[in-house]
């Protein structure tokens, strides 16, 4: 597929990582989301869909333990809201 790229941001503070789908997901992008039921204790993984029920992300909670380190190291940091 070509032109499609996959961004992955990682917030160190609140140890959440976000894999974006899409280009971008703006206010109101993915006005759902489903908690999976993975049965991880220190974390948890939501699907967020937009409102034709697309996947546009992937919210990786407890991230640390969750996701490779170095995918973490290369994430870029989360832009601040406006």
């Amino acid at each position: 597929m070509a032109g499609v790229a996959v961004r992955i941001t990682y917030d160190s503070a609140s140890d959440a990582a976000t894999v974006y789908l899409v280009d971008e997901i703006g206010p109101g992008g993915a006005p759902r989301s489903i908690m999976c039921d993975l049965e991880i204790r220190e974390g948890a993984v939501i699907l967020l869909l937009s409102e034709e029920d697309r996947l546009v992300g992937i919210e990786v909670l407890g991230a640390r333990k969750l996701l490779p380190r170095q995918l973490l190291e290369e994430a870029t940091p989360p832009e601040a809201p406006d």
